[in-house]
């Protein structure tokens, strides 16, 4: 199947503009999705759980905000050795204009109160993260590296 993406993020040829499915990211304006249910996942924290991740035994996905495909600066929740945790994403593999491609999805996990878990992120992350610093300034404090 064929699909061809607006300006405006409405998606021709599968007839989803007319339901109000919009492609492009509340956060960054031409910012891409591409985790959807069962993606797997890399835990970059240092909390306890991304210390156990082993090559067979990755995080994956199980929900993303409002049913839909989630993007940088998302939060979702993901399954990780038989546990439910809330999980911030730090970068993904789609490139955009603004944001750079990483290798892998790389995500930090969050606790209930939406803080995180560990005390240092050790893999870089885009500058962008910087915008939301109501919401995410101890995501930001922790972090080491900008890009």
């Amino acid at each position: 199947l064929a699909c061809v993406t607006t300006m405006n993020g409405a998606l021709l040829g599968l007839g989803l503009a007319s339901v109000g499915y919009k492609a492009a990211s509340p956060f960054l304006r031409g910012g891409r999705r591409s985790v959807i249910l069962r993606t797997r996942l890399k835990l970059v924290d240092n909390s306890y759980n991304a210390r156990k991740v082993t090559k067979y035994d990755r995080p994956y996905c199980i929900h993303t905000p409002g049913n839909r495909a989630a993007g940088f600066g998302d939060i979702i929740k993901i399954a990780h050795r038989g546990q439910v945790h809330n999980a911030l994403i730090v970068s993904n593999r789609m490139p955009s204009k603004v944001l750079p491609r990483f290798d892998s999805h790389n995500i930090i996990l969050l606790n209930d109160k939406l803080e995180p878990v560990g005390t240092r992120i050790v893999a870089p992350v885009p500058s962008q993260l910087r915008s939301r610093t109501r919401t995410l300034s101890k995501v930001i404090a922790i972090a080491t590296r900008f890009i």
